[in-house]
């Protein structure tokens, strides 16, 4: 049951440090999905708390997030929101080399191509969340080989004391995913959650 559960949101990226695409910008967009998935948690019952630095570095809000989280002791699951990006060689400029020499440098540009969602996980309660968020949220945002993926190497997931997932939000640099509805996307993730806890975890 959702009663008592206390879950954490974390707006990956401070502000102006994640990827962009699209005319958007890593944050602002992860905030406007954070707020959605706030109201609809709570709505369904659940204690949320958002946790957001936006003015800091981008080492210190991870620093700060992991800080902040590992401090509320009652915390049932944690949440960090993302979007990818992807990028390529669209095109060469002439230049000169460190030795003079006259050569060519790649300008890299958006990749609209990748598209689609995917949950990370580390710890085996984090990879049952991921397959309950992933169960909705990828049918809206489809596109990848791998729905879940286990990363020890994201220290969001390996330094939190509760149980946490990190969510991709699709590809900032495709349009479509880059149009999906904020609402949408919420309604996805918090669908996820009311699985886990009502039926996964009960």
């Amino acid at each position: 049951m959702s009663k008592g559960k206390h879950i954490l949101i974390d707006i990956g990226h401070a502000r102006g440090t994640g990827a962009r695409g699209n005319g958007m910008e890593e944050h602002a967009r992860c905030e406007q999905i954070a707020g959605h998935l706030a109201n609809r948690l709570r709505n369904d019952g659940y204690a949320v708390t958002v946790l957001d630095y936006p003015d800091s570095t981008n080492s210190a809000d991870l620093v700060a997030t992991v800080k902040a989280a590992n401090g509320i002791s009652r915390a049932a699951f944690g949440i960090s929101l993302h979007m990818d990006a992807a990028s390529k060689v669209v095109g060469y400029v002439e230049s000169i080399d460190e030795d003079g020499e006259p050569c060519k440098q790649p300008i890299i540009g958006e990749d609209p191509a990748p598209h689609g969602a995917h949950v990370c996980y580390v710890s085996n309660t984090g990879k049952r969340m991921a397959e309950a968020i992933a169960k909705w949220l990828c049918t809206l945002l489809p596109g990848r080989a791998s729905k879940t993926v286990k990363r020890g190497d994201l220290y969001i997931l390996k330094q939190t004391r509760a149980p946490w997932v990190l969510v991709e939000c699709g590809f900032i640099t495709n349009p479509e995913d880059a149009a999906t509805e904020p609402q949408q996307i919420a309604e996805c993730i918090a669908a996820g959650v009311r699985h886990y806890f009502e039926e996964v975890a009960a």
